[in-house]
Parts: C-alpha cells; sequence; structure tokens
C-alpha cells in the first residue's frame, strides 16, 4: 500500500511539472526588419510587391497581443532609423496588401506605447 501512495505521488509530481506555462515571446527585429525589406520600394514611391505583402501578412500573424504590437512598432521605428522614406505612405501599406493591420505613421520620434 505505501509503495502505491509513493508511485502515485511520483506521478502525480511528474504530471504537475510536465504541465508548466508555455512562455511567449514578443516578436523580435531579427525577424521583422528583415521581412520588411521587400517593401522598401513600396515606402519610397512604388507599388507593393507580392513579396511585401506576403511580408506583411506574416507580420500581421505575429501580432497577437499589445505587446506584439508594440515590439512590431518598435523594429519598425528602429528601421525608420536606418533608411530614408515617406512616412506617410507607411501606414498605407497594410490597406494596399489587403491587410488588416494597423501601422501608424511610425517615425524616429514615435511613442509604440500608444
Amino acid at each position: 500500500m505505501d509503495c502505491f501512495r509513493l508511485l502515485w505521488s511520483v506521478a502525480i509530481g511528474l504530471l504537475l511539472v510536465s504541465r508548466r506555462p508555455v512562455v511567449y515571446a514578443a516578436p523580435s527585429c531579427t525577424w521583422v526588419m528583415p521581412m520588411l525589406a521587400p517593401c522598401l520600394g513600396y515606402i519610397n514611391g512604388q507599388e507593393p510587391s507580392s513579396l511585401c505583402c506576403s511580408a506583411v501578412e506574416s507580420i500581421k500573424a505575429m501580432e497577437k497581443t499589445k505587446s506584439d504590437r508594440m515590439a512590431i512598432c518598435n523594429c519598425v521605428k528602429q528601421a525608420t532609423r536606418l533608411i530614408s522614406y515617406n512616412p506617410k505612405r507607411l501606414p498605407l501599406l497594410p490597406k494596399k496588401c489587403g491587410v488588416d493591420l494597423k501601422f501608424p505613421p511610425i517615425g524616429h520620434d514615435y511613442d509604440c506605447k500608444k
């Protein structure tokens, strides 16, 4: 009987340890910035390419929480420091690609916590 209780306790303990919650990380700039590279032509005056629109769809798939949106915003903000672009075109990109994703007019001083 004591052996049964010991085995039962070990089994319950293993079950509890194996059921730890999965930690989810917000999107990383290592992923977001290269994904947006095909969109450089659009933010400088051209039409978005199919590769660009695929990237926007992929970014939409990453956007699950507010912290995801803030992380993506910060990555885009970081990228805008490295390139010249038309800031008025950036918020129009998702609509041009037919994706329901809200890109504010992110610039060097935009507050991504909004």
